[in-house]
């Protein structure tokens, strides 16, 4: 089952103001106050707002919200991306010192293409509750449009949360008066986000079209943060139902936005995948996204020699391109691998290495979609491993491929230090950076500058995985 998030145009309610013929006939000395007198036609009376159209208009907006928070649209970075700059996904090939100081883990608080990334998740979560006080006053059905909201805002929870420092904020703005939140651990945006995942599904009862595919969302989306409370068992079974065919799609055209990951990496050539190795030498931690040619991450390049895509926006970094998604190509927000992937990692809990290996080699043993790629089968099947160590590297090297540049490999490699363990220079990358110096300690983001206004934050609590 494949289900689009569709291109967004988000409708926007204005006011009609007619000035008309009279103006001409003004005399002079009236003409300055009569234009200052003059209604706004960009100012949206609250009346204009108190309407079902109004409701669904806002749901709208919210949807393109999440999808600007995930792979991006328009002239910003994908969230997605930035985050896997700061793994081992992406690299840079560009001039811009917020993408290579985030790429070196080394990330100020000042970064200007963080503060995008920042605000685009705040914007969904924020949108979202916006419209579920409206659609609950004008528009409460169908039902599953209110737990399409839950899902949009505990979605955009739950990447704060896997991507940046303990002591956030979490306000709202909904009414349009901020409401300024206290300072929260990472644990306790997770936990409210389960909430919020908890009460969409109680919006997702009717078995229609529409409400299976929210109904799906949600338990894919609390799977994941049942997974980043480190309760495994809980997160399989929640999955449990959802087929590994399902999608939600984000969609993108030539009008109503780029994907991101063509736009900066295929077509401007400023983000370069990943590897093991560059010039620099051997990157201690790195998948060999790029030179293993494996067919779940087509590409063309190579991060040595001459490569076969020239050279990146920088003039000097090899590039190598994506092959994934293209310009309008549309992007899973989620889907059913994500929750077999879930289901394998609660094997590991469980220490059952051979049942989460089986796992892994049915997804391998079926073509499964991938962006506009249709996966073949994948030889050869994986061997069982005999200890945990040995099945955590072959599981987050699966997931790699199974989910690259959809925003969970941050997450992912601070969980491998959280909850499993290992030390941030076993799971980083390390060593020498390419274009200078040592990369350094940074496991997720700071909270941006800008967030100094806000009375109630007092800055990062820690910079912890």
């Amino acid at each position: 089952m494949t289900t689009q998030i569709f291109r967004i145009s988000v409708r926007r309610v204005l006011a009609s103001a007619a000035v008309g013929s009279a103006l001409l006939t003004l005399g002079c000395g009236n003409v300055k106050d009569d234009l200052l007198a003059a209604e706004d036609p960009d100012i949206i009376p609250p009346s204009a707002l108190n309407t079902p159209e109004a409701a669904d208009a806002l749901r709208i907006g919210a949807i393109a919200r999440l999808r600007n928070m995930t792979a991006g649209a328009g002239a910003g970075d994908s969230p997605w991306m930035f985050t896997g700059l700061l793994t081992d996904e992406w690299k840079s090939g560009d001039t811009f010192s917020q993408r290579n100081e985030t790429d070196q883990r080394t990330v100020q608080e000042n970064n200007a293409n963080l503060n995008t990334v920042y605000r685009d998740v705040h914007r969904a979560r924020t949108a979202a509750r916006e419209a579920l006080d409206l659609l609950n006053q004008y528009k409460p059905t169908p039902a599953s449009n209110l737990g399409q909201m839950y899902f949009v805002m505990a979605f955009a929870e739950m990447q704060l949360a896997e991507w940046f420092c303990n002591g956030q904020t979490l306000g709202d703005a909904s009414t349009g008066i901020p409401e300024y939140g206290p300072p929260m651990t990472n644990t306790a945006i997770y936990t409210l986000a389960l909430a919020h995942l908890d009460s969409a599904l109680t919006f997702t009862s009717a078995t229609d079209t529409a409400t299976v595919t929210v109904r799906n969302s949600v338990l894919i989306a609390k799977g994941r943060v049942l997974v980043d409370l480190a309760r495994y068992a809980d997160a399989a079974t929640a999955v449990a139902a959802v087929p590994t065919s399902f999608r939600l799609n984000a969609t993108f055209s030539l009008t109503g936005g780029n994907n991101q990951i063509w736009a900066l990496s295929t077509s401007a050539k400023r983000w370069v995948v990943g590897d093991s190795f560059d010039t620099s030498g051997i990157i201690k931690n790195a998948i060999p996204f790029a030179s293993s040619k494996d067919p779940r991450l087509p590409n063309t390049g190579s991060p040595t020699g001459t490569s076969a895509a020239g050279k990146s926006f920088d003039g000097s970094t090899n590039f190598i391109s994506q092959q994934l998604w293209g310009r309008t190509d549309p992007t899973p927000v989620v889907n059913g691998i994500d929750a077999r992937l879930i289901e394998a990692e609660a094997k590991i809990a469980a220490n059952d290495f051979a049942g989460m290996t089986a796992i892994l080699n049915a997804l391998r043993a079926a073509p499964q979609s991938l962006g506009v790629v249709t996966t073949p089968v994948i030889t050869p099947a994986l061997t069982a491993p005999a200890t945990k160590a040995a099945a955590l590297d072959q599981f987050f090297r699966e997931k790699a491929f199974w989910t690259y540049s959809r925003g969970q490999r941050l997450g992912d490699l601070r969980r491998l230090v959280r909850q499993y363990g290992r030390t941030q220079d076993n799971v980083f990358p390390t060593g020498t950076f390419f274009k200078g110096g040592n990369y350094g300690a940074d496991v997720n983001f700071p909270v941006h500058v800008d967030e100094q206004n806000n009375p109630e934050f007092k800055g990062c609590a820690d910079r912890a995985a």
